[in-house]
């Protein structure tokens, strides 16, 4: 019985090992897929890891991570059928998760579908994401694709409020800066950086989860 036991655990332990593993390796290729520079690389990363997902689908067809892995390969491979197929698979297990909502906004990102990726994102934001870098960032190009560039330079600000690393935020403001102040390189410099809350910054680790949804809020707002 004792020899039973130790075999049935040792098997449910490898199990959890391999499964762990293959989403591991699959998350990697995908990661060095969206790297890639040549196109025919590309595809093989992509395809190499929508062969371990679909493995370990087979075995696990509820687990959500996977569905969005599935999802997230066939978005790279501009597969939008399977690619709706699996993300809506996830989403409508619990369509009030702000990490659901995000990837939903993400797949229509993913196929140009601006205005209803801005549908989810902003469900996001409502449901838990209000200071999520990501969630912000992505709301802030889609706007720019719609050619919105007022909220487009909102959201970018407040990107940068949350990140403040964020190179790619910071290049956008200055550069709606620069179109402002196209004649004047002096009003431009000290328009730089100074864009926000009247020099006010995100509150450091100590101050309150309040004061840092409140300043955003003046953004939005």
């Amino acid at each position: 019985m004792k020899k039973i036991i130790i075999f049935t655990f040792c098997f449910i332990y490898l199990s959890l090992t391999a499964f762990a593993d293959n989403i591991s390796q699959a998350e990697k290729l995908l990661k060095k897929a969206k790297m890639a520079s040549v196109q025919e690389e590309k595809y093989e990363y992509i395809n190499k890891a929508r062969v371990l997902y679909e493995e370990e689908y087979e075995n696990s067809p509820a687990d959500i991570n996977i569905s969005l892995g599935l999802s997230h390969c066939f978005q790279l491979l501009e597969d939008r059928k399977n690619a709706k197929l699996y993300v809506f698979k996830a989403y409508n297990t619990d369509p009030s998760s702000p990490k659901l909502q995000k990837e939903m906004g993400d797949f229509f990102y993913s196929f140009q579908e601006y205005s209803t990726a801005i549908e989810y994102y902003k469900l996001a934001l409502a449901s838990g994401y209000l200071k999520n870098y990501d969630t912000n960032l992505q709301i802030a190009k889609c706007f720019e694709k719609l050619g919105d560039l007022e909220n487009a330079e909102l959201y970018f600000k407040v990107s940068y409020h949350l990140n403040t690393k964020s190179r790619e935020a910071m290049n956008k403001i200055n550069e709606y800066e620069s179109s402002k102040h196209p004649d004047n390189s002096q009003e431009l410099e000290n328009a730089k950086y100074k864009y926000l809350f009247k020099d006010k910054k995100l509150p450091e680790k100590e101050q309150t989860e309040q004061d840092a949804e409140e300043i955003i809020n003046q953004i939005i707002n």
